[in-house]
């Protein structure tokens, strides 16, 4: 049955942006708002399309008249589905990548988290409304620099009147508590530990799953004090913290991989929904905990995932010992109400020997019935649907959602459940989110012993290309393991990672490593075109070798692998593939051939166009108009808890600090992007064969805001290295004897505030502080907002209706209207605006874009309107619209769009120090041309500098042209002016596509720079 098309269109009421107070400090901020010299006039422009891969949960929901809901997440709309005749309605156009779903009670509305805008839509689901599947309004909070707020939501919940909801911001590890008739954001749970996202009200109680709970393992590494736990002893110092800085292989060395008691494990938190205070927290329940289910009586379902990375932790030993089974796939129960919660109840859903039929992997969505008798679990790697007897959580029936002989086995990748059940409770129909597949399976649940697929609906809105689709699968897909118990996304879900360390193959070849695994932390899969050899060591499949690791696997087998050709290192990304399917994947106890023994080439050759599309999001705090904190005016360093500290730190000053040369006791690396002895070079802060490291490869800083475990083997993970930076140190370094520490008050271990990321950055600074002379809160600072390819404005939305143009509101709907103009008129958005409008016969849909000449005009340019009259006739009552900044049209996956430029610079000392970082003479008037590395910049690229575009500013391709774009080399740069003195930040931009990452450039001397 085919997809019907409706109306794109969105209706509002009111909306939450920033306050009076704050509009009034971004209006100063972006100053004359009009076209700038960077905007290209075009007509109505289509949407681009990025891969983002956020994070879906409760993705369907089922409402009280037979209407169900999905989030299309990749199509950034909601399908409607009448269930009584299986037609598809049609789709809701929402805000950037919506993960989740859930129903207002008693208010007809469907709320729906955008995890990439940063913000909640609200629609009508009342029958016989005449906004029913319409966005009617839209919550969202943002500072007065345009910085968002309300950062990743995922999650929903509402008290059992609806009003008050609950949104889990799980970028912040924090709730927002949310007045439901008011759309305000009133208050804030801080959840002390990582990533909620599943969350649930029972009889008034908020239950929070921390989807990164960990497991409290950890490297044997301690400070000066040791570990108080005779259960894991210490087996490196602070004098081997010491030498991993010039040696992270630490060859001789014992390096376990342990579980140590004193490492935080909050999995579960229960709070009290009339106070929002937390009254009681569960530990050891698992360690990627992916949904959540609460029964009447308050027993709290989990499907997790529980990692056995310690299993084979101890040095010497390797991934043969795991057996082929990385993680167990589980269900986890337990009672928690007002008085406190019970013991944990565990379920491994596979037998003891896992094979391909009865193997469970990933269990992810979750429903419950009615008469709370009966669980439905997706198992998302597996692509099956289990029922469990809630009271002894054994598996009744498992159901197949694809087949070998169809040639889908694994395909659907099942993420999200909707449970009907008749009117004794007992289930009845289950409706089923293929995600990736983009299908929804009907099962018939009324016998959970024999459960069978009635129905599969397609849903035709997935736009991601059809190979990267498939490589999404095949990456998502557990049969692609030996024994079909973990995926590629079992280790990095969503992408990204699991937070362990792991014995899974990564060998060290120098003298004194032995025979076993080296530990090695998981890394992200986002982001990787250009980041080659994409993982921290000579194996796996490495196209570059080095006398720290190997080409190929193991030593051997050579690479095919060619940088720069035509097809974009896809046969790079094949390399690793194969690797790591053989060394991973594949059971070392027997025969594992190049590529493993599951997947066939063309799966694999799918599985490398999808490791090359994955893109990070925006950073998280990155302004509105793309300028950055700096010394001048720099942001308050938030405490454990989130309250405001008394410290600050700038964005600027942390590209100063990361880039430039600041006097430390180490000559070369003199910088942390040292470009040939460093870490962590431009473009993309990357290394391989590091002189410095005895060859040493660092994969990309990108995203280090979302990682508690840092580095390759984790050394300052550690409770007792992060206790240790928490204190005075004394250290000796090259012979001399240096006290450092503690580290910033803001950033301090404090175990009942659980792993931080900073603090865990803040650990490494025993040793960066004397080596480079810096500190963390800066350089964490430029992590923060530094440009990941994409504006601050992407995904930002603005409403227009009468309740946001008048009175006070007026002065925030307008300043954010004309931030996203300008994001418009640069370049770096495409701004839309849907909803409806009254022309004397009633509300019709509509749909215009902003262009160039400031004018929104629909796409046969028959209407045109001014930014003034869509607030005169939102102020008459006469429309209702909600602006988004999407993608520009060229923004595609590699391969099939504009692709990301990007600066670096050639080897060597300049003024700065290394990198050789651009400089000019302070005062010069108008500098001559200099010198920058492009890759994939286009000849018309657009030169912006500290965020804006540079009237008069051009670049000539010094390698020559080919086509569009010039060759990849020296890419001159010719500012019309000098610049004020201090240092700057350099992009350019590809028509239609993505900003380049971010080249430092100084004016005047190195200490100006500073």
């Amino acid at each position: 049955m085919g997809v019907v098309s409706v109306s794109r269109s969105r209706v509002l009421r009111t909306g939450k942006s920033i306050g009076i107070g704050g509009a009034a400090a971004l209006a100063a901020i972006l100053g004359s708002v009009g076209p700038a010299q960077a905007g290209r006039t075009r007509a109505h422009e289509a949407v681009g399309f990025e891969l983002f891969e956020s994070p879906q949960v409760n993705p369907i929901v089922l409402d009280a008249n037979g209407r169900l809901y999905t989030a299309n997440t990749t199509g950034n709309s909601v399908g409607v589905l009448d269930t009584s005749s299986f037609f598809p309605v049609g789709q809701v156009t929402v805000g950037v990548d919506p993960v989740s779903l859930a129903i207002r009670p008693g208010a007809n509305e469907l709320w729906v988290s955008n995890h990439v805008s940063d913000s909640v839509s609200v629609i009508d689901i009342a029958p016989g409304s005449p906004t029913r599947n319409h966005v009617i309004d839209t919550i969202q909070s943002v500072d007065a620099q345009g910085v968002t707020a309300f950062d990743e939501p995922v999650g929903i919940a509402f008290t059992a009147d609806g009003s008050k909801a609950y949104v889990a911001l799980s970028s912040r590890d924090t709730i927002a508590v949310i007045d439901a008739a008011t759309r305000t954001v009133t208050g804030s749970i801080k959840v002390r530990s990582q990533e909620p996202r599943a969350i649930a009200v029972r009889n008034g109680l908020l239950y929070v799953a921390s989807f990164e709970s960990g497991n409290k393992s950890e490297l044997s590494d301690c400070g000066a004090a040791g570990d108080t736990n005779a259960s894991t002893p210490c087996t490196l110092t602070l004098n081997d913290l010491v030498t991993f800085a010039q040696n992270p292989n630490l060859p001789g060395a014992t390096k376990d991989i342990q579980t140590d008691p004193d490492v935080p494990d909050r999995d579960l938190y229960v709070y009290d929904t009339n106070t929002d205070t937390e009254i009681a927290t569960v530990s050891g329940i698992g360690t990627l905990l992916y949904g959540l289910a609460v029964s009447s009586a308050g027993r709290v379902f989990i499907p997790e995932t529980d990692a056995r990375n310690a299993v084979n932790g101890l040095q010497g030993q390797t991934l043969a010992a795991l057996g082929n089974r990385m993680f167990n796939n589980e269900v986890a129960a337990v009672t928690c109400t007002g008085g406190g919660c019970g013991a944990v109840q565990i379920k491994d859903l596979e037998p003891a020997s896992p094979t391909d039929a009865t193997a469970l992997a990933t269990p992810y969505g979750v429903a419950l019935s009615d008469n709370d008798a009966t669980l439905v679990v997706t198992a998302a790697g597996s692509s099956r649907v289990v029922t469990i007897d809630a009271a002894t959580l054994n598996v009744l029936d498992t159901l197949d959602l694809g087949s070998a002989a169809n040639g889908n086995l694994g395909q659907q990748i099942p993420r999200g459940v909707a449970l009907k059940s008749n009117g004794a409770g007992a289930p009845q129909t289950a409706y089923v989110l293929n995600s990736i597949e983009g299908s929804i399976s009907v099962v018939d649940v009324s016998n959970p012993t024999n459960i069978t697929e009635t129905r599969r609906i397609p849903l035709a809105v997935d736009p991601t290309p059809e190979v990267v689709r498939r490589g999404r699968a095949a990456f998502n897909n557990a049969f692609a393991s030996s024994l079909g118990t973990f995926s590629c996304a079992s280790c990095h879900p969503d992408a990204n990672v699991d937070q362990l360390l792991w014995r899974i193959g990564g060998r060290c070849f120098l003298n004194g490593c032995g025979t076993g695994d080296e530990p090695r932390s998981t890394m992200p899969v986002r982001g990787l075109k250009n980041t080659l050899p994409l993982h921290w060591d000579g194996t796996l499949g490495d196209p570059f070798g080095g006398g720290n690791g190997a080409v190929g696997f193991s030593g051997n087998g050579g690479t095919d692998c060619v940088l720069g050709d035509a097809d974009g290192d896809l046969d790079c990304f094949l390399d690793l593939v194969n690797a790591s399917l053989s060394g991973v994947m594949c059971d070392q106890s027997g025969s594992c051939p190049s590529g493993g023994n599951k997947l066939d080439a063309g799966a694999r050759s799918d599985l490398a166009n999808y490791l090359r599309a994955v893109s990070y999001p925006p950073a998280r705090s990155r302004r509105i108009d793309d300028t950055v904190s700096t010394p001048a005016a720099p942001v308050v360093v938030p405490n454990g808890d989130g309250t405001p500290s008394a410290l600050t730190a700038s964005a600027l000053r942390g590209f100063s600090r990361f880039f430039v040369d600041n006097g430390g006791a180490v000559s070369d690396p003199d910088t942390c992007a040292d470009s040939t002895a460093g870490c962590h070079q431009l473009p993309l802060l990357t290394a391989t064969n590091s002189s410095t490291l005895n060859g040493f490869d660092a994969p990309t800083m990108r995203g280090m805001t979302d990682r508690f475990l840092q580095f390759s083997i984790g050394p300052t993970g550690s409770v007792e290295m992060q206790q240790q930076a928490s204190t005075t140190t004394t250290l000796t370094i090259g012979g001399f004897t240096i006290t450092e520490g503690p580290m910033e008050a803001p950033i301090l271990y404090n175990a009942s505030q659980g792993l931080r990321e900073i603090t865990v950055f803040g650990t490494a600074f025993l040793l960066f502080n004397p080596v480079y002379a810096v500190r963390p809160l800066d350089i964490w600072q430029m992590f923060e907002e530094a440009s990941t390819g994409y504006s601050g404005a992407l995904g930002r939305q603005v409403e227009l209706n009468t309740r946001t143009t008048s009175g006070g509101a007026l002065t925030q709907t307008d300043t954010l209207m004309s931030a996203l103009e300008l994001g418009d008129a640069r370049g770096v958005v495409n701004l839309r605006a849907d909803g409806v409008r009254d022309t004397g016969s009633g509300f019709l849909s509509t749909a215009f874009s902003y262009r160039t000449d400031g004018t929104y005009k629909s796409a046969d340019d028959s209407v045109s309107l001014t930014h003034a009259q869509l607030i005169a006739e939102a102020q008459a009552g006469t429309s209702i619209l909600t602006l988004t900044a999407e993608l520009r049209s060229g923004h595609q996956v590699p391969g099939t769009g504009i692709p990301q430029p990007l600066l670096a610079v050639g080897t060597g000392t300049g003024v700065t120090g290394d990198p050789p970082l651009p400089d000019l003479t302070a005062g010069g008037g108008n500098p001559a041309p200099f010198n920058t590395v492009g890759t994939d910049v286009r000849s018309d690229a657009v030169v912006f500098l500290d965020g804006a575009p540079m009237t008069g500013a051009t670049l000539t391709c010094s390698a020559g042209v080919t086509g569009s774009f010039c060759n990849n080399g020296t890419v001159a740069i010719d500012l019309p002016s000098t610049p004020a003195t201090g240092l700057h930040r350099l992009q350019v931009l590809n028509p239609t596509g993505p900003l380049s990452n971010e080249l430092p450039l100084c004016v005047g001397t190195k200490a100006q720079c500073r």
